[in-house]
Order: structure tokens, then sequence, then C-alpha cells
């Protein structure tokens, strides 16, 4: 998370998950909003960002 490190940061809330290793399926990485206020990861909506990888 970007802004935890960075206080001035564009990505507010922003996580990106790093799959390195997966038995059966594909490896990349995923775009997820982060709750603080909660300890919680959820799915992003389509427009929050703008264009999804």
């Amino acid at each position: 998370r970007d802004d935890y490190y960075n206080q001035d940061s564009q990505d507010k809330g922003l996580a990106e998950i790093i799959i390195g290793k997966h038995r059966n399926g594909p490896t990349g990485t995923v775009k997820l909003r982060f709750f603080g206020e909660y300890t919680r990861f959820d799915n992003l909506a389509h427009d929050s960002v703008g264009r999804m990888e």
C-alpha cells in the first residue's frame, strides 16, 4: 500500500496483491481496495480507479 509509506499518495486505500505462486492457476497481480478502519480488503469497483488490469 503506497499510502502507508507516502502520506501524499495518489492511490489512497489501494493495495496491490502479488500472486507469485499458484498450484493450479495463473500468477499475477490483483488490485484491491483497503479499508483500514476494519482491516479489510475488498474488490474494486471498475470505475473507482479507471481501467482495470
